[in-house]
């Protein structure tokens, strides 16, 4: 969007405040500037020419691109094209060593060896001398790495366990590759298992997701014109993704010009929609177990309800909700670049699950299962946190 555009767009907002007790950090902070329709006003300002400040851009920077104004909103804003299209104008504000932290996130877990690595480093002394030596923010970080397992390697092509119904491929995430392994295993055994042969492209990279929505619009593009070939090479029933933040990116490849010739679906409404699933059986299970539903996944038809009649499908299984308190902190890079603002709104989502005293709580979205496991890794917790279908193979017969 040019400027033109934006303010054209943004004029649609009449700033009826409606979108006010929906939006998190306008929750938390009270602040007009936080909210969605004081943002609407600092965009028109800010591209107007007629309002320039630290401050303006500190409230613009703490957006968390959650969207849940546009679900409010009865004048139907675009809002993530505003707050994209205006990072998208201001490319000098990002620092050299945000795009290089971009730009490690997006392709260090494509290298062979990194999960080694990782390993290597989280096995070590020379973990516990960072730990020290860092200081409070490199501690914050270190929090949020999982323990990796070993021997958990992806390959490019995985065969049905019986007559092939289908085929379709895997796509793994960035950061997904190191984080979200055990949930991409469980995703390649429940398909083989229901007769799907699965593809992981060995082309394929980050979905963009990350540069879209930090002001590198060229970026995520160039990034989607590498998925689509990797994908677009392949004879496919679907593109089957477990990360939902990555799912959403993905289903907008076709606005940015890089349309995918198979349909992008989510693991869990996948499974349940071939209906094969019902041909398996699965170990009981007694334990409380908690569903928290990303912001992102909201807007994946059926993702929550996919999620839900699998994870019901395990005999004994104490399945409840998560109620909405909002959106948990994590947000992309959100995490990384408002680390106490983050923390701050993470803090309502770990008191939620303290008081339903669960067991397990599950979560597809990479960043939100990152950032939960690291707040609730408290003794009096004790909370395992993993994607709905790494659950689900656990309990597989």
């Amino acid at each position: 969007m040019n400027p033109k555009q934006i303010l054209t767009e943004a004029d649609r907002c009449v700033k009826c405040g409606l979108c006010l007790p929906h939006c998190p950090t306008y929750r938390l902070t009270r602040d007009e500037g936080d909210s969605p329709r004081g943002r609407v006003s600092l965009m028109q300002a800010l591209v107007s020419g007629s309002l320039e400040s630290p401050g303006l851009y500190r409230h613009l920077d703490r957006c968390l691109g959650c969207l849940a104004c546009e679900s409010a909103c009865p004048s139907g804003v675009k809002y993530g094209t505003l707050i994209d299209a205006v990072r998208a104008l201001q490319p000098d504000r990002i620092s050299w060593f945000r795009r290089y932290r971009l730009h490690l996130i997006s392709r260090l877990p494509y290298l062979k060896g990194s999960r080694s690595l990782l390993r290597l480093y989280q096995q070590s002394g020379l973990r516990r001398s960072m730990r020290k030596l860092g200081g409070s923010g490199f501690r914050r970080l270190d929090d949020l790495l999982p323990a990796l397992a070993k021997n958990s390697r992806l390959v490019p092509l995985y065969r049905p366990n019986n007559t092939a119904r289908g085929r379709v491929a895997l796509f793994t995430g960035c950061i997904g590759q190191i984080t979200d392994r055990p949930a991409l295993l469980a995703a390649v055994r429940l398909l083989t298992r229901i007769g799907f042969e699965v593809c992981v492209p060995a082309k394929q990279t980050c979905c963009g997701a990350l540069h879209q929505h930090n002001g590198e619009p060229a970026v995520a593009r160039r990034l989607a014109a590498a998925n689509r070939r990797a994908f677009n090479a392949l004879e496919l029933d679907a593109i089957v993704h477990v990360a939902s933040g990555c799912g959403v990116q993905l289903l907008e490849y076709e606005r940015l010009g890089e349309k995918l010739n198979a349909p992008v679906k989510d693991i869990c409404t996948f499974l349940t929609a071939t209906g094969l699933v019902e041909e398996l059986r699965f170990s009981a299970l007694q334990r409380r177990v908690l569903l928290h539903h990303p912001c992102s996944s909201r807007r994946i038809p059926g993702a929550a309800a996919g999620a839900a009649r699998l994870l019901d499908r395990i005999p004994g299984i104490e399945l409840q909700a998560l109620p909405d308190t909002g959106c948990c902190g994590a947000a992309g890079s959100y995490l990384l670049l408002q680390p106490e603002m983050a923390d701050q709104l993470r803090q309502g989502v770990v008191d939620q699950v303290g008081q339903h005293a669960c067991d397990i709580l599950a979560t597809s979205n990479t960043g939100c299962a990152l950032h939960l496991a690291a707040g609730l890794r408290a003794p009096n917790h004790g909370v395992e946190v993993m994607h709905p279908v790494q659950l689900l193979a656990r309990q597989l017969q």
